[in-house]
C-alpha cells in the first residue's frame, strides 16, 4: 500500500469470522490513518486470504483516490 501512498502513518487490520459458521464467513477490516483523514475498507468471502487480498485491492483504489483528491488542491 505504501506504493500506492508514501504518507501512511498507521495501519489496522482485523480479521473475524461471522457466526453463524456459514461460506463467507472471514470478515476482514483494514482502517488506514492518511494526514487528515482516515480510510476504511471491509470484506468478506470464503478464507481470510481471500478477504485480505480484496481488502488491499479496494485500500489501493481509495488511497490512489486520496492521492490525486491531495494533488488537485
Amino acid at each position: 500500500m505504501e506504493k500506492s501512498f508514501e504518507d501512511i502513518q498507521k495501519v489496522e487490520v482485523q480479521c473475524k469470522v461471522v457466526k453463524p459458521a456459514t461460506a463467507q464467513n472471514k470478515e476482514v477490516s483494514i482502517t488506514v490513518a492518511v494526514p487528515g483523514n482516515t480510510l476504511f475498507v471491509e470484506k468478506t468471502s470464503d478464507t481470510f486470504e481471500e478477504s485480505v487480498d480484496l481488502c488491499v485491492d479496494s485500500m489501493r483504489a481509495q488511497l490512489q483516490k486520496f492521492k490525486e483528491k491531495l494533488r488537485n488542491r
